[in-house]
């Protein structure tokens, strides 16, 4: 089958066009048809939401592409304190070094390396996660893009309360686009419980 407006091909249980973000839906005889021609209110939702899906894809691919950048800049900025940190511990023996850094941190030296360098890794593998996280959200946008948004935006409300704990100047980077994100999802949550609403799902 094909949606109406646009000619991309869609399944039976898609609600919303792929290519187009137009609301759809199978007529009694089998036939795709457009929403505005059964209620000219869903025709409003489908617009949102299928350019909540274009949004779900777009943090998808902006998280995966931050997370390289940010692990390369960590990366960078953990490697030269190691080696400045090797340079003023230099004087110490290895055993003295190792006694001291565990009085102080609870760690040896070669421990408090493989820490750093692994937070570092950690910081990557959770934005490649959030990254699969988000597309999985935008496949399932098609069946239910209700959830898929409501899940998307606390996901996202979540990550950057997270960032902000832990540093609190992460919340004045990237400003703008997480309120075009934050505002995107939020009108696709509104449209999707309207659709509900409209088509009487669960």
């Amino acid at each position: 089958m094909n949606c109406p407006k646009c000619g991309v091909a869609v399944t039976a249980d898609e609600k919303f066009c792929s290519g187009c973000g137009a609301g759809i839906a199978v007529s009694g005889d089998g036939n795709v048809i457009l929403y505005d021609r059964v209620s000219p209110k869903v025709d409003l939702s489908g617009g949102h939401l299928g350019t909540a899906r274009k949004w779900l894809m777009a943090i998808s691919i902006i998280t995966l592409i931050s997370g390289f950048i940010f692990w390369g800049l960590n990366k960078s900025e953990t490697e030269k304190q190691i080696r400045e940190a090797e340079i003023q511990l230099s004087s110490f023996s290895p055993e003295e070094r190792d006694a001291r850094l565990k009085e102080a941190v609870g760690m040896t030296w070669d421990e408090l390396v493989a820490h750093d360098r692994g937070l570092v890794t950690m910081l990557l593998v959770v934005n490649i996660a959030l990254s699969v996280i988000y597309f999985g959200l935008w496949f399932w946008a098609r069946k239910n893009p209700y959830a898929a948004a409501l899940v998307a935006l606390l996901l996202f409300l979540t990550v950057i309360v997270i960032s902000a704990v832990y540093e609190p100047a992460t919340l004045a980077q990237g400003i703008l686009v997480k309120i075009l994100f934050i505002a995107a999802l939020g009108k696709a949550v509104v449209s999707g419980r309207e659709e509900r609403r409209i088509l009487g799902t669960t």
